[in-house]
């Protein structure tokens, strides 16, 4: 299917990072005005909180939906890279969920590297998710907790709910939207898309010498899922790909892996988008579609609802 026009108009208007070009406090500020959205989504409440993590404190935010009590619970980690990316740059994707899905959405500000690298942001992610497990009847919220995240955000929740099943931590579903979970330079969509389409593998390459703390850290699990041991006994998945996405290949390999073992997926390609569709979908039809899988998949999930 060709690129959607809306987006071949932005890509060709220079609506790129500037990924490796700036410094990182430079292209933070780019990428949280590229991430505005227009008007903001209405929720219920929204409220701020700080969690007491193993290493650091880890601010939060949730967002209630106009649902009453009690609620399911989807943890969101935000993409970036683990390098960009925060609270305010995920806020209208993290809204239009909540009012998808009328489940209640919290979004974690993990550290970034290079600051702090690998594997802070998983430290601190798992932190969130066994804090928020151990809270839930606090926020009237007993349906149970999903996990879901976009691109470093989609690694991330692939690591946590491997983490969660090896710590007793119970997951009712992982939503991987474009994750990586591995370094692949020779896929077909990696070679095919690798310049021209918003992330490119010179981007990929940046990111990674800003998060791993060590070359070999590619071949710990809590980067590279795909090269964890078993996959058994998972919670089911949700994994949304783009076709014009240099990390699509990885994502439905992983998708693969993930059925092989005897786990519950549904596996989307989403045609005609690039990478980070997720974010325009007040532009995208296919944005659009997507949040609405997704609130689709926890309303099911959390209230028997469709």
């Amino acid at each position: 299917m060709p690129l959607d026009p809306k987006l071949r108009e932005l890509i060709s208007a220079g609506f790129n990072l500037p990924v490796g070009k700036v410094d990182v406090q430079e292209l933070r500020r780019i990428f949280r005005e590229i991430s505005r959205g227009e008007k903001l989504i209405e929720v219920k409440k929204v409220e701020e909180i700080k969690i007491h993590g193993s290493e650091a404190d880890i601010k939060a935010r949730i967002y209630y939906p106009f649902r009453e009590a009690p609620y399911g619970i989807l943890i969101y980690y935000h993409g970036g890279g683990f390098v960009i990316g925060d609270l305010d740059t995920y806020d209208n994707v993290c809204r239009a969920i909540t009012r998808a899905s009328d489940a209640l959405v919290i979004s974690v500000d993990y550290r970034l590297a290079p600051e702090h690298k690998f594997p802070a942001a998983i430290i601190d992610s798992f932190d969130a998710l066994k804090w928020v497990n151990e809270n839930a009847s606090s926020f009237n919220a007993n349906k149970g907790i999903a996990i879901a995240g976009d691109s470093a955000g989609g690694n991330i929740a692939a690591v946590l709910a491997i983490l969660a099943r090896n710590n007793n931590i119970e997951l009712k579903q992982q939503i991987l939207i474009y994750p990586t979970v591995g370094i692949d330079l020779t896929s077909r969509s990696m070679t095919e898309f690798s310049k021209g389409y918003f992330l490119e593998n010179d981007h990929i390459i940046w990111f990674a010498s800003q998060y791993f703390a060590k070359p070999e850290d590619v071949f710990d699990f809590r980067f590279s899922p795909i090269l964890a041991q078993d996959f058994k006994n998972l919670a089911p998945a949700l994994v949304i790909t783009a076709e014009y996405d240099p990390l699509r290949d990885q994502g439905e390999v992983y998708a693969a892996k993930l059925a092989e073992a005897g786990v519950q997926v549904t596996s989307v390609r989403f045609n005609g988008v690039t990478h980070g569709f997720l974010s325009f979908f007040y532009a995208l039809e296919q944005g659009k579609d997507a949040i609405g899988l997704i609130g689709a998949t926890l309303r099911r999930l959390f209230y028997n609802s469709y």
